[in-house]
């Protein structure tokens, strides 16, 4: 990673950043806590560096989205993401200090537990990823149900979905409802490509940016 980010992100930063809904985190890979930790702690200080190196007050970040952390509790994993997290919540450049970590999945076992705070990260997050993956492997009952019915602030937690069939605008619209019993952040995407899951916008993007603002409305009356 260079201490200068690539073009596009100069040019499109400071246009997200314009909106006051919008959120911009920088990128950090753990590998399940196996990556050194100073090679973490460097990459988030790239981040932290972007108003200075770009000059630029509006390429801030407002916090750090750890792709690849541990799903399964291990003090010393959670010892290196507090540290990890400690850099984001400490650096003065971070506007709201935002921790988003994605294991991928969190068990619901352990997310229905009573215990679920001493058996993961999630008191170390702003948001959790508790679920990433296909379309039908969020259906099978024994992920659907239990991700439903767990206890845990839903404004907490994050649900991505992929590889979605190609379904139309009402039938979009529920899937975004049930989705939204179980976490308020959702990414919702029919791309299949393994490769362009998240490097690409899919053709129900807009639809599902709609869906979800009307959802959102409806819990408001």
């Amino acid at each position: 990673m260079g201490s200068l980010p690539d073009q596009v992100y100069l040019d499109e930063i400071p246009k997200l950043r314009a909106y006051p809904n919008i959120r911009t985190l920088g990128y950090v890979a753990t590998h399940y806590a196996e990556k050194d930790i100073t090679s973490v702690l460097a990459e988030i200080d790239v981040y932290a560096r972007w108003p200075k190196t770009t000059n630029n007050t509006k390429m801030r970040v407002d916090g750090i989205f750890f792709d690849e952390t541990p799903s399964t509790y291990d003090a010393d994993d959670y010892a290196y993401l507090k540290k990890a997290g400690q850099a984001v919540k400490n650096g003065t450049t971070f506007k709201d200090h935002f921790i988003a970590h994605n294991p991928g999945l969190v068990s619901p076992q352990i997310l229905n537990s009573k215990t679920v705070y001493q058996q993961s990260y999630l008191n170390l997050t702003d948001i959790t990823v508790v679920f990433e993956e296909t379309f039908d492997k969020w259906l099978d009952k024994d992920n659907f149900d239990p991700l439903q019915k767990q206890k845990i602030r839903r404004s907490k937690l994050a649900v991505i979905l992929h590889s979605l069939p190609n379904v139309s605008k009402p039938v979009l619209d529920f899937v975004i409802e049930q989705v939204g019993e179980a976490a308020d952040w959702l990414f919702l995407t029919d791309v299949k490509d393994t490769d362009m899951y998240y490097h690409s916008f899919s053709p129900m993007f807009a639809d599902m940016v709609k869906g979800v603002d009307g959802g959102r409305r409806r819990k408001l009356k």
